[in-house]
Order: C-alpha cells, then structure tokens, then sequence
C-alpha cells in the first residue's frame, strides 16, 4: 500500500487530535455533544494512524468526491485493523482470502476505468474501456456471489496492491499531456491487467486443487478475457495512440526548436 496523502507532521497532528476529542467525549454533555465528539476523534484517528485523508483525496482530485474518499480511508483502517489476524494454514484458508482480494481489486480497477473515460481522446480506446469496465462491473457482482455463499464477506481483505497501481494510474491521467495521455493511460492499464491475471491465475489453480471446479473455470474464463483485452490495448496503442504520441512530440521539439533559433537571429 502506498504510504497516503499526508505528511508525517499532518498525521500526528490528526492522531493527538483525535486522541483529544475522544477523550473529550468521555465528559459530561449532551448526547449529542458526546456522539459528535467521538466521531470526529474516530475520523481524525483514522486519518493519522493510515496516514490517508478521504477529505484532502476528494479535494485534490485523487477521488471523486467526498463519499468515496471516506469509504478509503475507512477502508484502509479496517485493513490495518486486522493486519493481526490469524495465519493461513490451509489451501482452502488462502484460496478464500485471494477471492477477496479479487474482489477488491476488480472493484478498484472498475472505478479507475469508469473515471478514465473522461480523461481519453480516442474514441476506439474509449469504446475499449467502457467494454472493460462494464465486464470489470459484472465480474464483482459474480465474486460478491461466490464469496457469501460461504458465508463470508467478500470485503474482508483489500487488495493493496492494486490500490497503488490504481493510485499511479490516477497520478498518470494527472500529468501526462493530452497529446500523450491516451497512450500514458493504456501503459498504467497493462501493468494492471497484468496483475490481475496474475491474481486470477492462482486463484483459479487454487480452486481447481480444491474441487471447485465451476469457480475455476469462470475465474479462467477471466483470465482469458483479460489476456485479450491486453492484447487489444497492445495493438491500439501500436497502430495509433503511440505513433500519435511521437508525432506530437516531435512537433513540440521542432516548434521549440524553431523558436530558439529565430530568437538567436533577433
């Protein structure tokens, strides 16, 4: 997991704080008085022990808005929380826990793909992503499905990994030019799907060991899926998107260049 959006200073200042008005819900007052003070300690608590801030994301632009960046914040306290929990001693044990995982990090990668729309120029690469994301969409509702009907949550292990890759793939959408950011976007996206495919791999051997063999094979269908997707990108990305990029590129250098030299002669 990345190391968050605030600076040492920024989170021991939100730890005492919280600490503070925690303990200032302890004292006599209102009800109300009392509830307000111990949420707003819990929030800042939070906010120092993971070093992430769901408000400061939501106003610099890393989420898209006040809501989702709470959700992260919370969500990564609850995974520090039980950071503690129990060994894996099983097969069964680890293929539940990479199920959650997967789940996690299809839910993430679908957010960041509904949110790279905006940001593309290219109408086949758009069309590409809308296809994935609506794809990415159905696959977390099937692993919510195949996780509960073991009676477990399929929120219980976030995958951080994959919360630093889509972390990059924001910074990414962030800084690139426009005249490159299409092909900037399709590099952060690959690395991705290629994680992924790696995550659906094991998880799919796992349960294959086990005997779930229906729960392989739809988790390999995936795989499959996203190896073409990836090589579709790769294609794109070939035939138009990267040769657009060094076009524009070596247009910007020759303006440059161009305007050196006349500014030498004057």
């Amino acid at each position: 997991m990345s190391s968050g959006n605030l600076s040492l200073t920024e989170r021991w200042v939100s730890t005492l704080a919280g600490f503070g008005l925690i303990l200032g819900a302890a004292v006599r007052g209102s009800v109300l008085r009392r509830l307000t003070f111990a949420a707003g300690g819990a929030t800042l608590l939070s906010r120092g022990l993971v070093g992430y801030c769901g408000m400061k994301a939501a106003v610099v632009g890393d989420a898209d808005s006040l809501g989702e960046g709470m959700h992260e914040q919370w969500q990564r306290m609850r995974s520090q929380a039980g950071a503690g929990a129990a060994a894996i001693d099983t097969l069964e044990g680890l293929q539940l826990v990479e199920m959650q995982e997967l789940a996690s990090g299809t839910a993430q990668l679908a957010r960041v793909l509904d949110r790279m729309e905006r940001s593309i120029g290219h109408n086949d690469l758009q069309t590409q992503i809308h296809s994935y994301a609506t794809q990415l969409h159905s696959r977390e509702q099937d692993l919510e499905r195949i996780i509960t009907s073991r009676g477990e949550s399929a929120r219980r292990h976030p995958d951080q990994a994959m919360r630093t890759l889509v972390e990059e793939t924001r910074k990414m959408a962030h800084v690139a030019d426009p005249a490159v950011r299409d092909a900037a976007l399709v590099d952060s996206l690959q690395r991705i799907i290629h994680y992924q495919i790696a995550a659906e791999g094991s998880a799919a051997a796992h349960a294959k060991a086990l005997g779930r063999d229906e729960d392989a094979a739809r988790i390999g269908d995936w795989v499959d899926r996203d190896k073409a997707v990836d090589a579709s990108l790769t294609e794109l990305a070939k035939a138009l998107l990267n040769p657009r990029a060094a076009g524009r590129s070596r247009m910007g250098v020759s303006a440059t260049a161009t305007a050196t030299g006349v500014g030498a002669r004057l």
